[in-house]
């Protein structure tokens, strides 16, 4: 969906845009690119930032290693924050580069988060070498950006009680809140800092220092903080175990967070493809949040593979229930369906492969209503070879209440990691079905399960499996249904 057209002519004519709009172009026919997935216009992208609903818009933007910057550079130098913007949440538009570290006091832009305020959105991001830095961006696009004079509003320093890290930032009993996370004693703390004005910042203390619920040393980086539901949620990334949240009760007067229930939201290793970094916009008392799911190859993190690298996960709808944290796909992806074909009422017999009648190709939404019967295991393959040696396959275990996601051998990238299962909970209540709705895009795989549960993970099979099947293990079960819809690609306009 191309709006260009109503963007300033600044935007239209923005030699950046044309560039990008190449670059998508030339990547048309790699086999790995997803097609209704948020990807870079080249270069690497890196977590989502500042993820914002303005103006009748989604706003999205990233930590971006542009392409035309120097592979030279370090990491921490080379970060900028794309920009990309939405009418749907699905279908996206290129905008020119948000943040650049020139012109300022950091070396780079790193993580952060944003704030809508009348007519305007204020950014705050971690600036490399400096601290946590201010800008603010106006205009119909939000593409007319300036950076505060006083950056870094909150400066680095080794002295202080308090790290210094990739902030969020909201606005509650008419004063400017962030966080920034990181450890204190090998524990995961959120601190946080208040302002009248967003230039003068005071330290309050830790909002909440978790050496529980998290493991020893696990930091709290990218901090989302928000209400829902009645409840206060913290979703954050720790570096060696990924996103989690807690869930609880917030006293703004004492700036003390209550955790009352804490969950996982990545069940693997972190660098071998895996869920990353949250960004959570607000629009009204809807959440939407987005993540980054990391590259699972070889450079990952070096140089940006094939001229890119980097996806950000589809956009998931949240909610408190019963104190736990549920991710569900938004419901916008359904105008993303093209060409439908069901299968209804297929015995899955004991140790019995069922191939479906068709294939469900590299693109797809696959929902899947099975009845577990008394198998011990059910497996539901996807991306799966002719000859049925490979495939990605999500396995429920009924004894253990686990689900889990097996990327196969990857044999379509010598270059592509191998990586054990990520394997989460999923309990069937008496005489529920498992409800899984998996898709499938290139090289990104998501998995949601009743409701309840999600995994993800990236997988490069070979571009000729593209075949679905269904078994059961140790006893029999049912397919209820199978449900195939073919996605629309979102760069075509």
């Amino acid at each position: 969906m191309d709006r260009r057209s109503e963007a300033p002519s600044t935007v239209r004519e923005s030699g950046e845009l044309t560039e990008f709009e190449r670059n998508r172009q030339t990547f048309t026919d790699d086999p790995y690119r997803p097609d209704y997935h948020f990807v870079p216009p080249g270069g690497l992208l890196h977590d989502p930032n500042g993820a914002l609903y303005w103006n009748g818009r989604y706003h999205l933007f990233y930590q971006f290693w542009p392409p035309d910057v120097s592979a030279d550079r370090t990491w921490s130098e080379a970060m900028h924050w794309g920009h990309a913007v939405s009418d749907d949440l699905v279908h996206w538009q290129d905008l020119p580069i948000a943040l650049s570290p020139d012109g300022g006091p950091e070396d780079g832009c790193f993580s952060g988060q944003a704030l809508v305020e009348g007519d305007r959105a204020v950014l705050m991001y971690f600036g490399t070498e400096a601290g946590n830095c201010i800008a603010t961006a106006t205009g119909p696009f939000l593409t007319e950006i300036e950076k505060s004079d006083a950056n870094p509003v909150i400066p680095l320093d080794e002295s202080a009680p308090y790290e210094v890290f990739d902030p969020c930032i909201w606005r509650a009993d008419g004063n400017y809140c962030s966080l920034s996370g990181w450890k204190v004693d090998r524990r995961t703390t959120e601190f946080l800092f208040e302002s009248s004005d967003l230039t003068e910042w005071e330290y309050r203390g830790p909002i909440v220092q978790d050496g529980f619920y998290t493991d020893p040393d696990e930091d709290g980086a990218v901090p989302n903080f928000f209400a829902l539901d009645g409840k206060h949620v913290l979703l954050f990334f720790s570096h060696t175990r990924g996103p989690q949240y807690y869930v609880g009760d917030y006293d703004s007067d004492a700036g003390v967070f209550e955790i009352e229930t804490h969950g996982r939201l990545n069940y693997g290793p972190i660098t071998h493809s895996n869920l990353h970094a949250p960004s959570v916009l607000r629009e009204g008392d809807r959440r939407v949040a987005f993540f980054n799911v990391v590259e699972g190859i070889d450079d990952w993190g070096e140089q940006p593979g094939e001229g890119w690298a980097g996806v950000i996960s589809l956009p998931r709808d949240l909610s408190v229930v019963d104190g736990e944290l549920r991710l569900a796909p938004v419901d916008e992806l359904e105008t993303l369906r093209t060409d439908h074909w069901r299968v209804e009422s297929v015995s899955l017999p004991a140790n019995n492969e069922w191939v479906a009648p068709r294939d469900g190709g590299r693109s797809f939404e696959l929902r899947a209503e099975i009845d577990v019967g008394d198998a011990r295991v059910v497996d539901l393959s996807v991306l799966r070879s002719p000859d049925g040696g490979d495939a990605t396959t999500v396995s429920y275990w009924a004894a253990t209440d686990s689900l889990g996601i097996d990327i196969g051998q990857t044999d379509g990238r010598s270059d592509a990691l191998g990586r054990p299962p990520e394997t989460g909970s999923v309990t069937l209540d008496d005489e529920e079905h498992l409800d899984l709705r998996v898709f499938v895009d290139k090289s990104i795989v998501e998995v949601f399960a009743n409701g309840r549960e999600t995994l993800t993970t990236r997988v490069y099979p070979d571009p000729e499996n593209t075949g679905i099947a269904l078994s059961a293990h140790r006893g029999t079960a049912r397919l209820e249904s199978l449900d195939i819809w073919d996605m629309e690609n979102i760069w075509v306009h």
